[in-house]
């Protein structure tokens, strides 16, 4: 059975999060707050910025505790560091999985892609259940060679986390998730029909216009969708981000570049990366 539609929602502004490009929050925001076990999506770009475009981020480092960030390098690259040590870039259509934990300081440059000139990145925040958010920090990278892709009919369907139609993603949350990037060049039906039926399930479009469940769904718009099926049909021309996962039945308090179960282990993170706890990059 197909899901149906929750809810449509539309972006927020967040020009400039990334110096010179524009950005669009899909959630939280005044129309839909975090969706549980999701926090925060940001996407940042399609822009095309020109091969010359770089961004020094010596300067923007910042800590984070209490969850895992997911960064999509769909065009563009990220030269990554953080208060572990870890040097990594990611390049066009590479992923990362950062799990913050008990704290880490991560930042870098950005490069536009030296063949298009675009960039073009979302970072997807996944919350950690209390027993986990003082976990040890730790990154994992995938490029885009090894991301398994399914061809369905005009599509393609490059599995990140969770497993789709056989095929399992490289990327592991500590909760369950289920993340597709889907890819439609030409007019084509998305079919996505094994979601875990206990999952929270929502469609981002990246680009383009499609349909679901006989409505229309535009660029930057976020579709909620029932529990009530294990799989999703979509029809058009664009990309896709279909992300699902398994609610963490908690308290959730944001606080900044913290994500905790009180307002006081807010309050204690602040301490502890004002205290030099987190280390240096």
């Amino acid at each position: 059975m197909n899901r149906t539609i929750k809810s449509i929602t539309k972006h927020s502004r967040i020009d400039g999060v990334i110096p010179g490009i524009k950005g669009q929050r899909a959630f939280p925001n005044n129309e839909l707050k975090t969706m549980n076990p999701f926090v925060m999506l940001d996407h940042i770009g399609p822009q095309n910025v020109g091969t010359a475009y770089f961004v020094d981020g010596e300067n923007g480092a910042h800590p984070h505790r209490g969850f895992e960030t997911i960064t999509f390098m769909f065009e563009g690259a990220m030269n990554h560091l953080d208060s572990l040590g870890n040097k990594e870039t990611l390049s066009s259509g590479s992923v990362q999985r950062m799990n913050a934990g008990s704290g880490i300081i991560h930042g870098g440059d950005f490069l536009a892609d030296k063949d298009t000139g675009v960039f073009h990145e979302v970072q997807l925040w996944v919350n950690l259940p209390a027993s986990e958010k003082i976990s040890e920090p730790n990154i994992h990278n995938v490029s885009s060679k090894k991301i398994p892709v399914i061809d369905q009919n005009n599509t393609q369907l490059r599995v990140i986390a969770g497993t789709m139609m056989g095929v399992k993603g490289l990327v592991e949350t500590v909760v369950s998730t289920t993340i597709v990037h889907t890819i439609n060049k030409d007019l084509g039906v998305v079919t996505i029909n094994d979601l875990p039926t206990n999952h929270i399930a929502l469609v981002y479009v990246l680009k383009g216009e499609f349909e679901i469940d006989g409505r229309a769904i535009n660029e930057f718009q976020t579709v909620q969708l029932n529990n009530d099926g294990e799989s999703i049909e979509l029809e058009g021309v664009g990309e896709l981000l279909i992300v699902s996962g398994e609610p963490i039945n908690e308290p959730v308090v944001m606080g900044g570049p913290f994500v905790m179960n009180t307002q006081e282990e807010i309050e204690q993170a602040y301490t502890d990366y004002n205290n030099g706890l987190f280390g240096k990059v």
